[in-house]
């Protein structure tokens, strides 16, 4: 029965990634492209929206919530959310940079391929691995 229920947490907590990373990178096409941000720091605000929708909807719905105080959950999300943000950063200035052969990674679809790539690993190898063991730990 533990195993049910640890598939049906991952598959919540991946559909709230889901709709985290839509508000992310809608934020972040919007920035680079009708903005003209910089990649980098339009990656970087969206992963701050992404990150604020995934705390309410994991809170709410995913993990519902625990007997933690709400102060030490969001502490405790807060550390793992700067860790995925700078993975998320990083890795798509990575990623981008790689693919785009010269180091300029000025193209967007260079880009949101980029993000893309790197979304799917951190969400899956640290967002949930995180957020299951050190933020709603029970």
């Amino acid at each position: 029965m533990k195993f049910k229920r640890l598939i049906i947490q991952f598959l919540e907590a991946e559909t709230s990634s889901l709709v985290s990373t839509f508000i992310d990178f809608i934020t972040t096409a919007l920035l680079v492209q009708y903005a003209g941000w910089w990649y980098v720091i339009a990656t970087s605000v969206g992963a701050a929206c992404g990150g604020i929708t995934n705390a309410i909807i994991n809170y709410n719905w995913t993990f519902k919530g625990t007997e933690q105080q709400k102060r030490t959950i969001l502490y405790r999300y807060f550390l793992v959310w700067i860790g995925s943000l700078i993975l998320n950063t990083a890795g798509t200035t990575l990623v981008a940079n790689i693919i785009s052969h010269d180091g300029t990674a000025k193209a967007f679809g260079i880009v949101m391929e980029s993000k893309t790539i790197v979304a799917i690993i951190v969400a899956i190898f640290w967002n949930f691995t995180m957020q299951k063991r050190f933020v709603y730990k029970q």
